[in-house]
């Protein structure tokens, strides 16, 4: 099992002499979708695997339990689009006028 945690500052001298002989990070696992809550934690260096994300994208991450994943708003954008295309060429594949696009207008004063 794996958590999104943040690495803040090394732990101290005082309180790497206590820890087991390795380095450590210094670990904040934010709870979900309130990130100002969660846990501190020491782990050793080794058990950690950088993603190549931004803070933001892990907050994103976070915040929205899963559901907005980093890169995936370039992957959803062209999903709608490749819908649209389909949706406007289903009429000319029936033979039938294609919709027109809606536009908004102002009112003449």
């Amino acid at each position: 099992m794996w958590s999104l945690v943040f690495l803040t500052q090394p732990p101290s001298a005082a309180i790497s002499a206590h820890l087991p002989d390795t380095e450590h990070v210094s670990a904040f696992l934010p709870c979900t979708p309130n990130p100002t809550t969660g846990f501190f934690f020491y782990v050793p260096r080794r058990d950690v695997v950088d993603l190549d994300i931004t803070v933001e994208q892990a907050m994103t991450l976070l915040i929205s339990a899963g559901i907005i994943q980093p890169d995936g708003a370039a992957a959803a954008q062209e999903k709608l689009a490749a819908l649209a295309q389909t949706a406007r060429a289903a009429p000319a594949a029936r033979g039938e006028a294609a919709p027109q696009e809606a536009t908004a207008t102002t009112p003449a004063k």
